[in-house]
């Protein structure tokens, strides 16, 4: 299991029909790959969590387009495509005191590796937790 700190995008806009496809199009676009999203509504807003492969080019082509984003510190995780590595992650951040504040993933193929995106009250104790 790798871990590894990252930047996340957090975009807020009108919860809109269409709103992940004017996002999702102006992103890739510019040339940038949406590596894991995690979107919901709430009300008359609409939120997107963004991995993207170039959050530098993302950020300009956002402002350049009216969006207004936050960057926030995650981890992420790479996690063997086996029953129980999701429960063995949880417990042993559990065991060490660790808040989670967010959590969102990927699927993959069967024998490939899904990722996990997440914050916490202590990503730097994560990374060293996950290298044991």
């Amino acid at each position: 299991m790798k871990a590894v700190k990252a930047k996340e995008l957090l975009i807020k806009t009108d919860n809109r029909i269409g709103a992940l496809a004017d996002l999702s199009g102006i992103i890739g676009s510019s040339g940038v790959n949406i590596r894991a999203i995690s979107a919901w509504s709430a009300g008359s807003e609409a939120f997107f969590r963004l991995i993207t492969s170039d959050n530098l080019k993302t950020k300009d082509v956002l402002r350049d387009n009216g969006y207004s984003y936050e960057e926030n510190d995650v981890v992420i995780v790479e996690l063997p495509d086996n029953v129980g590595e999701l429960s063995s992650l949880a417990a042993k951040l559990k065991s060490k005191g660790i808040d989670l504040t967010h959590i969102y993933g990927t699927t993959s193929k069967p024998g490939y590796e899904a990722i996990v995106v997440f914050s916490s009250n202590d990503n730097d104790k994560v990374i060293s937790i996950i290298a044991l």
